[in-house]
Formats: C-alpha cells, sequence, structure tokens
C-alpha cells in the first residue's frame, strides 16, 4: 500500500514537470459540485488541456 502510494505521488510529480495544465473550454465555469455524488466531485467533470514543456 505505502509503495502503491509513492509510485502514485512519484508519477504524478513527473507529470506536473514535464507538462503544463490548463481548463478546457468543456469546464463548466463556476464550478458547481454533484451534491449526489458519495465523494466530492462536479458536474460534468473537470477538462484540462496537456501542453509538453520544453526540455
Amino acid at each position: 500500500l505505502r509503495f502503491g502510494l509513492m509510485q502514485t505521488k512519484v508519477a504524478l510529480a513527473i507529470l506536473l514537470k514535464n507538462y503544463k495544465f490548463t481548463l478546457n473550454s468543456k469546464t463548466e465555469t463556476p464550478l458547481a459540485f454533484d451534491i449526489k455524488s458519495i465523494i466530492l466531485s462536479v458536474k460534468g467533470g473537470v477538462w484540462l488541456n496537456a501542453e509538453k514543456l520544453r526540455a
């Protein structure tokens, strides 16, 4: 369990280091939370654009 969590954190750090993330126009703003969901989630989801950064 701890090893899997560490792998997830490393993968997220690599993504954040190598890509720039911006909101896509499909994402409804302002964000509205889905109150019927068991976990905290946004109605319609959050759409992102990923742009690779130069090395």
